[in-house]
């Protein structure tokens, strides 16, 4: 037998990890208006663009809880924050038409109300395969909140969630992306493994953080954009990120209260289109 030489070796393929993304969805339109922001609300058809650019793009989404148990190297996460009554109609039967999953981030608080899904809802959703997860208790943001309050609210929004829907609870989102500096230690403390945030950022093979980035899904994203941002375009992301410092200064100089006030005016005086 003639020994090959090293030379004659050809090296293996480097095999580059898909990057991956957690995307932040949270209403879809033309399923009754009342509890969605216009500037986070998208249409059906859009959306199901969005999930053909996933499936061709990154082999199909899946939840967060399936990415950090699976690592199975998919490039997109698909989240939902909110439980608007559109995630139960519209969302679900498009993720289980494209055999995907997703996460659907819930405010007991907000359960049940007009605009809103309900308990059983929120069950068959579970049973197709999706993901029901915290996103506080009230949808107040958590900066607001003392640390007392911070941690009754979210061990509290952990077990109704629990307890109403029948499925662990290890994920957390917090509302409108404020993240109290105290945060990781106390949303460990109640129970939660993750906190997928809203910061522009990608996901890591193996990834050990407890805050996760997200990219926020507007009403002004297309399919394009969605495409770019699953073929790990560094200047998409770089803008996103612009742009999120900018919004997270003005949030920190006006506070949470002037500055959603503010926010409402621009959207009233412009269709929308402020963050």
């Amino acid at each position: 037998m003639i020994a090959m030489r090293s030379a004659d070796v050809e090296p293996a393929p480097v095999v580059r990890a898909r990057p991956t993304v957690a995307l932040m969805y949270h209403a879809l339109s033309g399923v009754d208006a009342r509890g969605q922001d216009p500037h986070y609300t998208l249409s059906e058809a859009a959306f199901r663009e969005h999930l053909e650019q996933i499936a061709s793009h990154s082999g199909g989404g899946t939840s967060a809880r399936d990415w950090l148990v699976s690592n199975s190297g998919v490039g997109a996460v698909i989240t939902f924050d909110d439980g608007h009554l559109s995630n139960h109609r519209a969302a679900l039967p498009a993720l289980c038409e494209f055999g995907m999953r997703a996460d659907f981030f819930v405010n007991p608080a907000t359960v049940g109300r007009p605009g809103f899904v309900d308990w059983a809802d929120l069950r068959e959703m579970s049973a197709s395969g999706m993901s029901i997860q915290s996103h506080g208790y009230d949808h107040r943001f958590l900066t607001d909140l003392s640390t007392r309050h911070l941690r009754e609210a979210l061990y509290a929004a952990r077990l109704e969630i629990e307890d109403r829907v029948g499925t662990p609870v290890s994920l957390l989102a917090p509302p409108g992306g404020r993240v109290p500096r105290n945060l990781e230690s106390i949303a460990q403390e109640c129970g939660y493994s993750r906190v997928f945030a809203s910061h522009p950022g990608r996901l890591r093979a193996g990834e050990t953080r407890t805050i996760l980035p997200r990219l926020a899904v507007t009403a002004t994203c297309d399919s394009a954009t969605i495409s770019r941002w699953l073929n790990g375009k560094r200047s998409a992301l770089l803008r996103l990120q612009l742009r999120y410092h900018a919004l997270a200064a003005a949030k920190r100089a006006f506070g949470n209260a002037l500055y959603e006030r503010t926010r409402a005016r621009m959207l009233s005086d412009h269709g929308g289109t402020s963050e």
